[in-house]
């Protein structure tokens, strides 16, 4: 599937729990397209206050509101001609919702404050670890926004369902690490559940890195 999205500047919406790797595909996907000498912006859309989300997205004019000081882009002007990440885009609020929806159906975006539109070229790529379908049924998310972002989706796997990869991501955790780790301490990793998935691996494997003291990796 990432293969295919190469090839193509299509909206991309990458799916799967927390820690399995979205914004590294994303990264990908920016670096191997014919946009990689253009800029990647990336953005947590969860990180942001739902009162400061148009703003941080659109930009604002010079005394639209309080703290308004200056004339300010937002990230989808700082992503022209490249790629724009916003993670977590089930985390936006209606009013942004709204504003992206027009983006993707006519190009420009109104900088809050402003009256006059401005042209944009990015090719967004999306991500949540919610799953839209269910937040669209429940009235937390547009059901027009939804079907936008939804042209190429890439789901990822949790941990747990693609077990054969942990060895391949052990080797690659410790490419480093020239004491190794033993195929004992291996098996038990194989066979965790690893609800915080690649993520908590890594942290892991960083943890036994200390706790081993210098020596190979044991049980």
């Amino acid at each position: 599937l990432m293969q295919k999205a190469l090839v193509s500047d299509c909206t991309v919406l990458l799916t799967g729990e927390s820690g399995t790797g979205k914004e590294l595909v994303a990264r990908i996907l920016h670096q191997h397209s014919q946009r990689r000498d253009q800029p990647l912006v990336a953005v947590n859309c969860g990180a942001i206050a739902e009162h400061l989300q148009e703003s941080e997205l659109f930009g604002h004019k010079k005394g639209a509101f309080t703290s308004a000081l200056d004339d300010r882009e937002g990230l989808f002007e700082a992503a022209h001609g490249g790629t724009l990440f916003l993670d977590e885009i089930s985390e936006t609020s209606p009013a942004t919702q709204v504003k992206l929806l027009r983006v993707l159906q006519e190009g420009e975006i109104r900088r809050v404050g402003e009256n006059t539109p401005r042209k944009v070229e990015v090719r967004l790529i999306c991500s949540t670890n919610r799953h839209l379908q269910e937040e669209v049924a429940q009235g937390r998310f547009r059901e027009d926004l939804y079907y936008r972002l939804h042209v190429l989706v890439i789901p990822l796997p949790p941990l747990r369902e693609r077990r054969a990869d942990i060895p391949l991501l052990i080797d690659h955790l410790l490419r480093d690490y020239q004491e190794g780790i033993s195929p004992a301490a291996i098996q038990i990793l194989e066979h965790a559940s690893w609800p915080g998935n690649i993520r908590e691996l890594e942290n892991q494997l960083a943890s036994a890195r200390v706790m081993a003291s210098g020596g190979r990796i044991e049980p």
